[in-house]
């Protein structure tokens, strides 16, 4: 039964911290469109979530039932909320929020504490798993962004470290390599067409949240 009521709330808890974070912090965009911004009232936004609501489907079954929506499962289902969040607001303004993501920290630090009160051995375990993915994420896009002589965003460092956090080394790695894969297509093909030029600069967050998805699904 715990499974089936962590399904549901899963499935309402992924658009609800959408919009609520969309309302909280919509009044710090800088756009006055975004501004007043409702969420969930385009068909990006429709497609964004529906694709988020397969990929926890998809957890739920593989993760979710074999560790009874343990750690490692709360944190997929958070950082998946988040990815949505943080999509939008890159293709809106181009910008991460340091504000969002130090609530989704603090979160990460409150389920880690919760989750070792509960079951110390088990929490150890997968403590091991978060810092192989914050150090890979870390030596990836750190590297990236002295190499790129900071022209990769500082919001795309901080987001992917946040990643290394929520997945693991388990999920991290693949969720990067897809994004950077869906990037590197995208941009190809727009380039072939003429309607992107190598000094263009394009929102690299929803190519995460692609990789995401796509590793997500995998299992």
């Amino acid at each position: 039964m715990k499974l089936y009521g962590m399904l549901l709330f899963g499935l309402i808890l992924i658009p609800l911290l959408y919009a609520l974070g969309v309302l909280w912090y919509r009044p710090s965009f800088q756009k006055e469109e975004n501004q007043n911004r409702r969420p969930l009232r385009t068909p990006v936004e429709w497609v964004a979530v529906a694709a988020a609501e397969l990929a926890f489907l998809r957890i739920w079954y593989t993760v979710g039932r074999e560790t009874d929506c343990g750690l490692q499962f709360q944190l997929l289902m958070v950082m998946l909320a988040g990815m949505l969040l943080f999509c939008m607001t890159d293709l809106w303004e181009r910008i991460v929020p340091n504000a969002l993501l130090g609530i989704f920290v603090l979160v990460f630090f409150c389920l880690v504490g919760l989750s070792f009160v509960r079951d110390s051995d088990k929490t150890s375990w997968i403590l091991y798993s978060v810092v192989l993915g914050f150090l890979f994420s870390l030596l990836t896009f750190g590297l990236g962004y002295i190499l790129s002589r900071k022209n990769m965003g500082a919001g795309d460092v901080k987001l992917a470290l946040l990643m290394g956090l929520y997945l693991t080394g388990e999920y991290v790695v693949g969720a990067i390599l897809y994004g950077c894969m869906a990037a590197a297509i995208f941009s190809i093909v727009q380039m072939l067409r003429k309607k992107l030029s190598r000094k263009d600069i394009l929102p690299f967050v929803p190519f995460l949240y692609i990789g995401v998805i796509l590793r997500y699904l995998i299992g």
